[in-house]
């Protein structure tokens, strides 16, 4: 059989019309005709050009600004990740004050004095609270305030520390993404706050909580070497006790604090419901008043300690509470203030420290292996950072609460030399005379008075 010169058997060989074969899709936007029949060149910036050639264009510029390596340098993955959760953080924490200040408004807006106020004075009221909490005052002919709120500072950097972690950044460039997204409308919102209020300490509370965020986070993750500053790759061991040594020191003072704080509000529980009752705050206000107390607790923990030292607090002008002496006046009707002490109780608080400073030092006295020097040269930095760290407090729990005699508020002056003093000397003199080398000399000298050969005594080769 054979069809068309077809030579297999049984297999039909006729020739059948063909067709050209479909030409493969163009991308949209590239070379189809105009309305005048001619093709457009997309990179020609032609008016005329469907949309879709823009995006193309954008990302062909983008890719020459910025090469691959460098993209992958500053824009590594996890990037975008990290940029929402730091606006999340900024956005939650902002909202939660100026919703909390709005609906307060709402709640108590039907009141005479508050009869000329509009949602826009409470949005205003909730955006400086959260300027205030970051270190604004206001200051003005009528009013007087620079108490910050710590309390909801530690949450915005705790809150900002826990998102940033979630987000896992893959470099230190993601992480600094991360934080710039919280800043930045941080610093729009401090703008607005700077119509009435101060707001440069504020900005640099702002970028001291970032640099600190930073650094606690980028160390439990796997890309930070924070060691490479120092010479070898490894923090210096009497620099490394110092760390330890003030970590201790920071919780037995926090702990001490706490204790001082409680038997203030055990002594004074009943004034406090006095007050809290005379002000008849309801559910909304009650909420706002314990909120205020958490807002400020780290402020009367450090007056608590200041008190415990024994150069005490100021509340007000002409007015001090130490543990032996207490020189008070009319203070406005906040409920925890009533903590206060209403009399002296004797100077024997100030034992409290020093004893705890001393057993804490005969704890850690041999739980650590540094020579002599290296342990002194520890405890002299320990004392400098206890003297610097203890002006930071001072300073950071005093301000103005209010006009007139308010315009003085928090610990005097005298608490940091107080402090040190209470706590650091006899901590680092109960660590010096429990070291090993202390130990031994001292041995030798009893067994010199005792008159015994000091040769036979057994001795150990000291590395010094």
């Amino acid at each position: 059989m054979s069809i068309n010169g077809g030579s297999r058997r049984g297999k039909d060989t006729r020739d059948f019309p063909t067709y050209p074969a479909a030409a493969p899709k163009r991308p949209r936007g590239f070379g189809r005709p105009s309305a005048t029949g001619a093709a457009e060149n997309p990179g020609t910036g032609d008016s005329s050009s469907p949309q879709g050639s823009k995006p193309e264009l954008r990302r062909a510029l983008w890719r020459l600004s910025l090469p691959r390596p460098t993209r992958e340098t500053l824009l590594p993955p996890g990037t975008v990740r990290a940029i929402w959760l730091g606006f999340q953080t900024w956005l939650v924490s902002w909202a939660a004050i100026v919703l909390l200040a709005v609906a307060t408004w709402t709640q108590y807006s039907s009141l005479p004095a508050m009869s000329h106020t509009t949602w826009q004075n409470a949005l205003e009221i909730g955006n400086g609270i959260y300027a205030a909490a970051l270190g604004a005052s206001l200051s003005n002919a009528t009013m007087h305030f620079s108490l910050t709120p710590w309390g909801i500072t530690l949450f915005i950097g705790f809150l900002l520390g826990l998102s940033l972690k979630v987000a896992r950044p893959q470099s230190p460039w993601a992480l600094a993404w991360g934080l710039l997204a919280f800043l930045l409308p941080t610093w729009v919102c401090l703008g607005f706050a700077a119509l009435r209020l101060t707001v440069w300490p504020a900005v640099l509370v702002s970028l001291i909580l970032a640099v600190t965020v930073f650094v606690l986070v980028g160390r439990r993750l796997p890309w930070s070497n924070f060691a490479v500053i120092f010479p070898g790759g490894e923090p210096w061991e009497w620099l490394s006790l110092s760390g330890r040594l003030l970590k201790i020191l920071t919780l037995s003072a926090l702990g001490m604090g706490v204790l001082t704080l409680l038997g203030g509000a055990v002594l004074g529980w009943t004034d406090m419901l006095n007050i809290w009752n005379g002000l008849h705050p309801g559910i909304l206000g009650g909420i706002i008043l314990v909120l205020g107390l958490l807002a400020y607790l780290p402020t009367i923990l450090v007056w608590a300690l200041s008190w415990l030292v024994g150069p005490g607090i100021t509340v007000g002008s002409g007015t001090v509470f130490t543990p032996g002496q207490v020189v008070s006046g009319d203070l406005p009707p906040i409920p925890f203030l009533a903590w206060l002490p209403e009399a002296p109780t004797g100077w024997w608080p100030l034992a409290i420290p020093v004893v705890s400073a001393i057993l804490t030092g005969i704890l850690l006295s041999r739980k650590h292996d540094l020579t002599l020097p290296d342990t002194l040269l520890s405890l002299a930095f320990l004392l400098v950072v206890m003297l610097g760290g203890g002006f930071i407090l001072t300073l950071g729990a005093s301000g103005d609460l209010g006009p007139g005699r308010l315009g003085e508020v928090g610990p005097l002056p005298a608490v940091v030399y107080a402090g040190v003093i209470a706590c650091g000397v006899p901590f680092a003199v109960t660590l010096v005379l429990g070291h090993r080398r202390v130990g031994q000399e001292a041995a030798r000298f009893a067994a010199r008075i005792a008159g015994k050969d000091i040769d036979a005594l057994p001795t150990a080769k000291l590395d010094l």
